[in-house]
């Protein structure tokens, strides 16, 4: 394996580890904003270890015992009452599908991808992380493509102050979307509730 090649999944898998995070692979999320500004989400889809990649891209397979360890992973995971569902299904990738509930001005952090916050000024902001160029074809060298869809549903009532999102409703309220994995996609809808 290059020199270059192992760098980069080292970087990676350092991010990764010290943050403690799986990196979402194909996905569909949702966030649904209510009209009292609480919200509900749902993430349906793969994750990956990029620790455990790292480990097959060097040894080209994982050991019993640490395809083990990536099984009581999903175990532990399921622990949390959001998660419906963690199953790992081995190549270091899970099935995930993770639900729940914010109170209004609660935040929210899925998976280090996907935040809801607001904002001393009661501005929510709904973001997700960008992909730049470098971490994306770091991702590709190790077999992780990036393939997922954004959609936020936004209630009438709700001020619409900015987005970029790739599809809107005319009208304000109604759902937003975004393909992710494209290189410099950075989800963001800002918007108040007026009394």
């Amino acid at each position: 394996m290059p020199k270059r090649l192992i760098s980069a999944i080292t970087a990676i898998a350092l991010a990764a580890v010290l943050s403690g995070c799986l990196i979402p692979e194909r996905f569909t999320a949702k966030i649904d904003i209510q009209p009292d500004a609480s919200l509900s989400y749902e993430f349906d889809g793969t994750a990956i270890d990029p620790m455990a990649v790292m480990k097959m891209q060097q040894h080209g397979m994982l050991s019993e015992k640490e395809q083990q360890s990536l099984a009581a992973e999903a175990q532990k995971l399921r622990q949390d009452p959001d998660v419906k569902k963690a199953v790992y299904t081995g190549k270091a990738r899970y099935q995930l599908e993770i639900e729940g509930r914010r109170k209004a001005g609660e935040p929210l952090k899925l998976l280090d991808m996907f935040f809801v916050q607001t904002g001393l000024d009661g501005v929510m902001t709904i973001s997700a992380q960008a992909l730049k160029r470098k971490e994306k074809s770091d991702l590709a060298q190790m077999g992780i493509l990036l393939n997922g869809t954004l959609r936020v549903n936004v209630p009438s009532g709700a001020e619409v102050i900015s987005h970029n999102a790739s599809s809107a409703p005319s009208s304000g309220s109604g759902t937003y979307s975004w393909r992710l994995g494209d290189v410099g996609v950075r989800p963001e809808l800002k918007l108040r509730f007026n009394p």
